[in-house]
């Protein structure tokens, strides 16, 4: 028996390390072009120059080399945060204008159905998503069909006055035809409390409003005066939009809401039914037999995946302040809301 290794430590393995060196040096590679590309996302937006968004089409029904393309407008209308990197929203006038510029831009969409289903939102984003519709017939010819969903009222229902037709389901609810401006008071609190807020201002209308004083009745004239204002608007696209008189509509305005059964029988829907019947409202009024029909979706990419996972949860304090509807900025809304 040999005994010169006699007393020696056992051989080892020598570990080999360059994996963990090449992984590491990959999870390096793809923070670093994380971090660029939010960089790059975060400047663009602030420049105003961010790419328009490309929507995925998702198959629905039909067949055919011609297409009905449905753009889903959902939740609250409010605008795009241009401080936010990735894609909007389509239920803001950013993102609803690139979901139409992509049906324009493609020639083997024939007609567009919006399915909405909002409450409404603000005055200037609904105004704005109302424009993009009226641009898009102009300049397409393309019919636009407007199929309700649970919800499209307030904002919801301004929006759909743009379309050539407007189909409902029997339990959705629309209209809420008007508009309002939240204004919060703390006046007896702060009497209560002994707390107060001052302000030096330039004229005696500057700070009206604000929840520490109670609200004159000077101040309440103009802000009566700018919701007749809004309110006049949506009087006038109804008109316009639905072929009806002014003086029926300001009947029909006064803030309630209707069901489907209800808004067709007073002429602000044109039919019932569901999204199956907007397409074929829409292949009929495109003049097409055959189509296949695509909904717009949009996919998350890695950088809204890895901003997602960045993103903070929302304190409790301001998910009781979103369910008491005490998140609303002081200004015009378009919005159904119970209670207001």
């Amino acid at each position: 028996m040999d005994q010169s290794n006699a007393g020696s430590p056992p051989h080892r393995p020598r570990r080999r390390r360059w994996p963990w060196v090449v992984g590491g040096l990959a999870a390096l590679v793809i923070l670093a072009l994380a971090a660029l590309g939010i960089a790059l996302a975060l400047l663009g937006g602030a420049a105003g120059t961010a790419t328009p968004t490309t929507y995925d089409e998702e198959y629905v029904s039909g067949a055919g080399t011609q297409k009905i393309a449905v753009i889903p407008v959902e939740g609250t209308i409010a605008s795009a945060d241009s401080s936010l990197a990735g894609p909007v929203p389509i239920a803001t006038p950013e993102g609803l204008r690139d979901a139409l510029r992509q049906a324009r831009e493609d020639e083997s969409v024939r007609a567009v159905v919006l399915a909405v289903n909002s409450p409404g939102g603000g005055v200037t984003a609904s105004d704005l998503m109302h424009d993009a519709i009226q641009d898009f017939r102009r300049a397409t010819d393309k019919p636009v069909v407007v199929s309700m969903g649970d919800v499209a009222a307030s904002g919801g229902y301004y929006i759909s006055t743009a379309a050539d037709r407007i189909v409902a389901n029997e339990t959705t609810l629309t209209g809420s035809i008007g508009v309002f401006i939240p204004l919060l008071n703390f006046s007896e609190a702060s009497k209560k409390y002994g707390v107060k807020q001052i302000y030096i201002k330039s004229g005696r209308f500057k700070a009206m409003g604000n929840p520490w004083n109670e609200l004159t009745e000077d101040e309440r004239r103009i802000f009566q005066s700018i919701v007749d204002q809004y309110y006049g608007e949506f009087v006038e696209v109804i008109v316009e939009g639905r072929d009806l008189p002014e003086k029926r509509v300001r009947e029909l305005a006064d803030g309630r809401v209707y069901s489907g059964i209800q808004a067709e029988r007073l002429g602000l829907v044109d039919r019932l039914g569901n999204l199956d019947t907007a397409v074929r409202v829409a292949r009929d009024l495109a003049g097409v037999d055959e189509a296949r029909v695509v909904r717009y979706v949009q996919s998350p990419g890695l950088l809204d995946l890895f901003l997602a996972r960045l993103e903070q949860p929302e304190p409790e304090s301001l998910q009781l302040l979103r369910a008491a509807n005490l998140d609303l900025e002081a200004k015009p809304y378009y919005l159904y809301l119970p209670g207001a």
